[in-house]
């Protein structure tokens, strides 16, 4: 039998190369003013290094800008400059991408899937045609398998407006309806972020009416106002240890359980958190 011909995606791209450094000071130059520190923090490169790289965007011909005021200085090019490079993109970088998409397949019809084929239409648009003879593989490699899913297309509207109250941190007022009640109740909340869990989708935010954290099922929410108001995320809540837990999205007391299993399924545990 003939060994089978793998094709070459070509080599692996250095994080962070030199070039790739580069492309990427043009773009943020290009978008806003940055001073020597901000650029230091944003590239995790050091500030002379930074400075080495200013001057070599100006020998290279690009009308580099800076600011004459007091303070800090800052650097950026002419609004709209055409003289960007074209991005660069590998198939390694492609493959994360449609990984993404395969596991959000199961909201498949609402904007989160919508904006993310948009993205990456966009990316696969101005491919090189070496990269672009791979996309056929790597929309092939993934096969999501999600069991049981809940059917968020329905949600696509109340999605489309928690993105915009989350993207502009603006709060809202839920019509949420618990399987118990036959009516909505309305909740008026500051949504600070919307939680994935075994293929569920929440929001979790500051409920008003409750004085305290909640946790909403989008499926369960009919209908969402967004308020012009803005709001502060509260400083005293840790939102990132509040919904960390294994076991679920349970709101209680920690317990301590100890389980015993034998050698035959131990290996199950030890490859999982």
């Amino acid at each position: 039998m003939a060994d089978r011909v793998v094709p070459k995606l070509g080599r692996r791209a250095k994080a962070y190369s030199q070039a790739d450094r580069f492309t990427r000071m043009l773009r943020v130059l290009a978008s806003r003013e940055m001073s020597v520190s901000d650029l230091s923090r944003k590239l995790a490169i050091s500030v002379r290094q930074v400075y080495r790289d200013l001057a070599s965007i100006q020998e290279a011909g690009h009308p580099l800008e800076q600011s004459d005021g007091d303070g800090a200085k800052t650097w950026r090019l002419p609004l709209g400059y055409k003289g960007l490079p074209q991005i660069a993109v590998t198939p390694y970088e492609l493959m994360p991408l449609h990984c993404a998409k395969s596991h959000m397949a199961y909201l498949r019809g609402t904007p989160l899937v919508e904006h993310l084929t948009t993205l990456a239409e966009k990316v696969e648009s101005a491919l090189p045609d070496k990269v672009a003879n791979h996309l056929a593989r790597i929309h092939d490699v993934f096969l999501p398998r999600q069991a049981p899913v809940r059917d968020y297309a329905r949600q696509a509207e109340v999605l489309a407006k928690l993105e915009k109250a989350l993207l502009l941190q603006r709060a809202v007022t839920l019509h949420h309806i618990r399987p118990d009640y036959e009516e909505p109740v309305e909740h008026r909340v500051d949504p600070y972020r919307v939680v994935f869990h075994q293929f569920g989708v929440y929001v979790l935010g500051f409920s008003h009416r409750a004085q305290a954290l909640r946790l909403f099922a989008v499926e369960r929410i009919v209908a969402v106002d967004v308020s012009d108001q803005s709001f502060e995320i509260l400083t005293d809540l840790n939102l990132d240890t509040s919904y960390e837990r294994l076991f679920g999205l349970i709101d209680e007391p920690v317990q301590l359980v100890r389980i015993r299993f034998s050698a035959e399924v131990a290996y199950l545990i030890k490859e999982r958190r």
